[in-house]
């Protein structure tokens, strides 16, 4: 009975210090900013799926913790599509719309 009990205090005893050095990696390993993301979606035609992508892209996002900006590029939108993502844009804050050559001029 004993020898059982020694080694379920062992076992605990090694889960306990792989966890306190897995703490202690993460704090010395962690950086402090942020790195630049930006998620582009290229759109072109209908964009029948761009109400979806973007609602995908922001339930991500959320979970994640993330605030990288979710930037819609006109590669050739139709009109009636063009007008959908404008209403995204103004219902969403985060998403931006841009026309292809604007997103060259977005990273300057």
């Amino acid at each position: 009975m004993t020898l059982l009990q020694d080694g379920i205090l062992a076992l605990l005893a090694a889960v306990g210090a792989v966890a306190l050095l897995w703490l202690l990696a993460g704090v010395l390993l962690h950086r402090a900013e942020d790195l630049p993301v930006v998620l582009m979606v290229p759109l072109r035609g209908k964009a029948e799926q761009m109400e979806y992508i973007v609602r995908t892209l922001e339930l991500r996002r959320s979970r994640t913790g993330s605030r990288a900006p979710i930037v819609l590029v006109d590669a050739g939108l139709e009109m009636e599509a063009l007008r959908r993502a404008r209403l995204l844009t103004g219902d969403h804050p985060d998403v931006l719309l841009m026309s292809a050559a604007d997103v060259a001029k977005f990273w300057e």
